[in-house]
């Protein structure tokens, strides 16, 4: 007879193995690519087709407090960016554990981005123009059975980052 702690270990290990194995066929998500049972490691958007130069102007606020009417745009946005979001002040972006907290969603904007392109996140808060297309955590890979970075954590709009310039 299996004992409900063996039985939980069980389902466990179990859990770990299946997701190793789906890990196998992991790939980084471009934003025009279409997710089929796949884990999303990371995603961003093309400069050649999504830049500075072609990109439409959008308020921080309205961004972040509803893409869906943008979804797909090329847009570029201002704020203070801070580990894997962006944020309309440096006091929300230095708030305790400001990427994942219910208390600032629809304040912040989720960023996926090439990061070898970019650059890492900075050490302290820094005001960014991001330029990239509009996306929301709940629709924009609907085949995923796992999305990793900001997307795993909460939940609202994101950018998919094509460039980025310090202020």
């Amino acid at each position: 007879m299996v004992s409900i702690s063996m039985f939980i270990r069980l389902v466990a290990l179990f859990a770990g193995v299946a997701t190793l194995a789906a890990g196998l066929n992991a790939s980084a998500q471009k934003a025009d690519e279409t997710a089929q049972d796949e884990i999303i490691m990371s995603a961003w958007s093309n400069p050649t087709d999504c830049n500075q130069a072609v990109a439409r102007p959008v308020s921080f606020s309205v961004l972040a407090a509803d893409a869906e009417g943008l979804i797909g745009e090329c847009v570029k946005v201002e704020g203070y960016w801070s580990g894997r979001a962006l944020f309309g002040s440096s006091s929300d972006a230095r708030f305790r554990l400001s990427n994942t907290t219910d208390r600032l969603r629809g304040e912040r904007i989720g960023i996926y981005a090439q990061w070898d392109s970019i650059g890492e996140p900075p050490d302290r808060p820094k005001r960014t123009l991001f330029v990239g297309r509009v996306g929301q955590c709940e629709t924009q890979w609907p085949g995923a059975i796992m999305v990793m970075g900001y997307c795993h954590y909460t939940g609202g709009s994101i950018l998919l980052v094509a460039e980025a310039f310090p202020r």
